[in-house]
């Protein structure tokens, strides 16, 4: 019985074997022929991703410099409530300690909510990019008639010519067809 299964497992092995050569075969899959594209380089040097993370690094500044002051008004605070506990019943100190609890919380989730919302900007942007660099790869698919793009960082075993490297043109396309996306701000809008 374990002889009969190891064969049928053979058997069922080989047969898989050779199904893609026969669907190839039938199919007439065409030649791949490639293209390299750096999407690290893209989403470092694309024009458009550039002023989009100056205008949501200079958001983040004026957030920045709005927490600090929030953080040292509470501190202040913290430091009046530590020298008044002496004089406070316990009632009115607990009262006053979970009102500045309260501060401190929402702070940290104004903090939170800001964070989270510059991320999704900034993934936003980049979504908007991407779509273009897929419609530019499309037409410079059919220019130069590739069938395939493969990102550079796949390959860093593999050493591809430079000539099937569309990057630069990609990038050129890019800037010309999206200088810029515009970052809506909170409470911009």
């Amino acid at each position: 019985m374990l002889r009969l299964s190891r064969i049928l497992a053979a058997c069922f092995a080989a047969a898989l074997a050779v199904l893609p050569g026969i669907a190839l075969a039938q199919n007439k899959i065409p030649p791949a022929v490639i293209a390299v594209v750096d999407a690290q380089r893209i989403n470092r040097d694309a024009q458009a991703l550039k002023v989009a993370r100056n205008q949501l690094e200079q958001f983040r500044f004026s957030f920045q410099s709005e927490i600090v002051k929030e953080e040292e008004k509470l501190r202040a605070e913290d430091q009046e409530l530590a020298r008044q506990r002496a004089v406070l019943t316990p009632e009115v100190f607990e009262q006053r300690r979970q009102a500045f609890q309260n501060k401190v919380i929402e702070l940290q989730r104004r903090i939170q909510e800001r964070s989270q919302s510059l991320d999704k900007m900034l993934g936003g942007v980049r979504d908007q990019v991407t779509q273009e660099v897929v419609n530019i790869m499309k037409q410079l698919s059919t220019e130069r008639g590739f069938n395939m793009v493969v990102d550079r960082a796949q390959l860093q075993m593999l050493s591809a010519p430079e000539s099937f490297d569309i990057t630069a043109e990609v990038l050129k396309r890019l800037d010309q067809r999206l200088p810029s996306v515009k970052v809506a701000l909170p409470g911009s809008q």
